[in-house]
């Protein structure tokens, strides 16, 4: 893949993936592969698996989880940057009059129809098909590099060459695996290839692209299987490949056991999130109840980000993501992710601010997009200050427990079942509610208790566009989907009603023509 696979060995110099004490390389006035091939240099790479993921102005972080949000309705957008605003364009919204207010941008068209004509390579970062599969395909081509180079031996090692191998694998196919996932859970379509810097139009399905993650994911769950769970030169690299402020809070050491229970929580997402939810069979069930139940447990640290000043030396700079750009006007907090929390939601009081005005219609690009709400500058979700917001690359303990909730709902009816747990997530997060387990409510109930737990529990963990997505809400409504008593700002002095939203989001992404102008589809 032409533009990908450029990302040539120098990648491993770099010092702007995190900051970190300075790892001296073979010969730092020589850089190249030879460099790779020692320990020093291998280290370095490890720890520049990050990289590809800010690359200059694509960051990850901002552009694309942004889109994740906007697509979730968890929050909105009005600039037109980075496809933001056209990705959060809502078809039609109808009030309770029956009067029809359509998007002025979209022209009458779809948001995935203007989606698709904006499509083409000039239009660079503000592609909204782009961003992600810029990022995720240079996070597979460093990892392919670094897995052969591995693969044949060529790296050489001091002492403990065995862990020290083994340790290099599975953090190589861990990122492997993650990119592939998260191509597989946007994109329609997506290269499969273990190659660097050759390319290939092995294009295959977003299935296909899932099916090879979780085989990813489990080459590197039986490698971990092989190291014991104390074994210092194993925690001694870990240690070295994870930036220090990615190593607070929720973030660390993963040992290798919490290594493998972070891989079982993300191949039960993948599973989980990648068909609708109706269509979900009781083996596909089983499968996802199998994993969580050997998923994250809570006390284990994960893959989690932290910004950090200056911002030039980090994957995350103090302002380039919706922690701090939804205090400033990039991003705003949605009318219907505040109306999914419960009355005496702790978590609201700590974060939700009301406005001083409300944000209506701006610039006249949507009704949808107006709000009365903010968050609070320092709380769980936002801060203008670097350090203090902690976002996870991948699963958490509390996505882990609401996806055996829906297995328990779905697969057993077990509603007092799920409805524990749902309510055990809230008290991790202090949300000091009152108990829902054992209250009687029926199974369409309870499916809506854990709708509202995923909305508010895992806001800004990655899952608001899938979830979205797979309860068909991304559907026209004439097809059963949209959202129905939807709170949408009607006048500027705040108003609100309770409107029919029929969003008719693109469910799957086109590849981007970044790729497509050099790789043409087959």
């Amino acid at each position: 893949m032409k533009k990908i696979y450029t990302i040539i060995a120098v990648v491993a110099l770099l010092f702007t993936a995190c900051s970190k004490d300075s790892l001296k390389l073979h010969n730092p006035n020589e850089p190249g592969l030879e460099n790779l091939e020692t320990e020093e240099g291998i280290q370095k790479f490890a720890l520049g698996v990050y990289a590809p993921m800010r690359g200059g102005v694509n960051y990850y972080a901002w552009f694309a989880l942004t889109l994740h949000n906007l697509m979730g309705d968890a929050t909105t957008a009005v600039a037109l940057n980075f496809g933001f605003c056209y990705s959060n364009q809502i078809f039609s919204i109808t009030r309770p009059d029956g009067s029809v207010i359509k998007s002025s941008l979209l022209g009458g068209k779809t948001q995935g129809a203007v989606l698709k004509q904006l499509n083409i390579r000039e239009n660079g970062t503000e592609n909204a098909f782009n961003n992600e599969w810029m990022a995720m395909y240079g996070v597979l081509g460093h990892c392919n590099l670094a897995l052969k180079l591995l693969d044949n031996n060529e790296v050489v090692f001091r002492d403990n060459a065995e862990v020290k191998k083994k340790t290099y694998q599975a953090w190589f196919l861990w990122w492997k695996a993650f990119a592939y996932s998260r191509i597989g859970s946007l994109y329609a379509k997506g290269v499969i290839t273990n190659e660097y810097n050759v390319l290939s139009n092995n294009y295959q399905s977003h299935e296909a692209i899932i099916s090879e993650a979780n085989r990813i994911f489990e080459q590197a769950k039986a490698i971990l299987a092989t190291i014991p769970e104390g074994d210092t030169t194993y925690s001694g690299l870990i240690d070295t490949f994870i930036p220090s402020q990615f190593k607070e809070g929720n973030g660390g050491i993963i040992t290798p056991q919490m290594f493998i229970r972070n891989i079982n929580t993300y191949m039960a997402r993948n599973l989980l999130v990648n068909k609708y939810a109706s269509e979900l069979t009781s083996a596909e069930l089983s499968q996802i109840e199998t994993l969580v139940n050997s998923g994250i447990q809570q006390g284990d640290k994960i893959f989690i980000m932290r910004s950090i000043t200056p911002s030039s030396l980090c994957f995350v700079s103090e302002t380039a993501w919706t922690p701090y750009r939804i205090l400033v006007g990039w991003e705003y907090l949605s009318e219907r992710l505040v109306q999914d929390f419960k009355a005496g939601d702790n978590r609201y009081t700590r974060n939700v601010l009301r406005r001083s005005s409300a944000l209506f219609n701006p610039r006249d690009r949507g009704y949808g997009i107006g709000t009365r709400y903010t968050l609070k500058d320092g709380g769980d979700y936002a801060s203008t200050s670097a350090g203090v917001v902690e976002l996870p690359f991948a699963g958490t303990y509390e996505e882990n427990q609401l996806m055996l909730a829906e297995v328990k709902l779905r697969k057993d009816n077990d509603i007092d079942g799920a409805l524990t747990l749902v309510d055990a997530v809230r008290t991790y997060q202090n949300a000091g509610l009152t108990a829902v387990a054992g209250t009687g409510l029926t199974k369409e109930q309870a499916l809506e208790e854990l709708r509202k737990e995923r909305r508010i529990g895992l806001f800004l963990k990655g899952t608001s566009f899938y979830d979205a997505r797979r309860w068909g809400i991304l559907k026209p409504v004439a097809q059963g989907g949209g959202r129905t008593n939807a709170n949408v700002v009607v006048a500027a002095d705040g108003t609100t009603e309770a409107c029919t939203i029929d969003y008719q989001y693109l469910e799957w992404f086109d590849v981007p023509a970044s790729e497509t102008d050099f790789n043409p589809l087959p």
